[in-house]
């Protein structure tokens, strides 16, 4: 794992989002949700059954897998770097139906800033894409409209 994959998100994000039942990858000391899994304790996100409106922000030297799990359980908001010409991007947006490209960059808790690029919010259900439009935070949300995918 990177020393980026402890990133953790900051509380005022979760605050502008709601309630959470579920963060399958919390760090040691994250209450974001009802229950927060954290791997040091063995408890394996990508290994146990994901209930709930989740919130998801992975290690991102694993982030396929993650998204994989976001995308079957269908009901959440994931958060990866804003990286629109990487291979996982338009797949995922496509699955999501639409994203929101945060309107400023984030200071990740663990960290020294954010990533470079900014952040984006993948929204899963109807619930998570209300969350978004009424959490005020900055940005836009865009919707998908159609995706032709990479050829290898």
């Amino acid at each position: 794992m990177s020393k980026l994959d402890n990133l953790q998100t900051p509380k005022y994000i979760i605050d502008a989002l709601g309630h959470f039942d579920l963060d399958p990858c919390s760090g040691e000391h994250t209450n974001i949700a009802d229950v927060n899994w954290w791997d040091g304790r063995g408890e394996n996100g990508l290994e146990r059954n994901w209930f709930g409106f989740v919130w998801c922000n992975p290690p991102f030297s694993q982030k396929a897998l993650w998204i994989d799990k976001m995308i079957k359980h269908g009901h959440g908001i994931l958060i990866l770097p804003e990286r629109g010409s990487a291979p996982w991007f338009g797949p995922l947006a496509e699955a999501a139906g639409r994203y929101f490209v945060m309107g400023k960059k984030i200071n990740f808790i663990g960290g020294p800033s954010s990533n470079n690029l900014g952040s984006v919010l993948f929204p899963f259900g109807y619930e998570a894409t209300n969350r978004l439009k009424n959490s005020e935070l900055p940005g836009h949300l865009n919707s998908v409209q159609w995706f032709n995918p990479r050829v290898a």
